[in-house]
């Protein structure tokens, strides 16, 4: 789109301006509105009709890229906020992860060692059980309050005496008497 007016010198100018607009250092978006602003308002009375309707569209335009500049801004001060406390959470989370898996560590060292006390109380169990198995005699009616200082002599004596014969040393060896 072109500018007409009669006057050159008023199309140069605004030309002059939209190329310094274009070209110009990177500047704050409020200052580069208002010099916008305020410059345009200046050719303002200078211009034709068509002119002043093209400059309140530009104006309008400015407007509305401003407005969607400060809600694209509004939108990204909202999502590093929602990034930050996903941050926050996501370090929580992985300290608790960190803190499970020495929990884990310490429960699996200690199930472990349990297992092999496990290991040796089996195999004790088992031994006993073989010597319960093993040849014995169970003697029925000797009173508690019988004194006895060596219980597999008393025993020894008692079998002979019980089964009338001689001797048993020769058949058994009495090896653990219990009361």
């Amino acid at each position: 789109m072109t500018l007409r007016n009669t006057e050159m010198g008023k199309t140069d100018k605004m030309q002059g301006i939209l190329h310094f607009e274009q070209h110009k250092t990177p500047m704050s978006r409020e200052r580069c509105t208002n010099d916008v602003g305020a410059t345009l308002g200046e050719l303002e009375s200078d211009m034709e009709p068509e002119q002043k309707h093209i400059l309140t569209a530009m104006q309008q335009s400015l407007a509305t890229i401003d407005g969607k500049i400060d809600s694209l801004s509004f939108r990204m001060d909202r999502i590093s906020e929602h990034l930050d406390k996903n941050a926050e959470r996501l370090d929580t989370a992985e300290c608790r992860i960190s803190e499970d898996e020495d929990d884990y560590n310490t429960v699996a060292s200690a199930q472990s060692k349990m297992d092999t006390t496990a290991a040796v109380l089996q195999a004790k169990v088992q031994d006993l059980k073989v010597l319960s198995r093993r040849s014995n005699i169970r003697v029925v009616g000797i009173a508690e309050s019988t004194a006895i200082d060596n219980m597999e002599h008393y025993i020894e004596q008692l079998l002979v005496m019980l089964l009338e014969r001689g001797s048993f040393s020769d058949i058994f060896v009495v090896k653990q008497p219990h009361c």
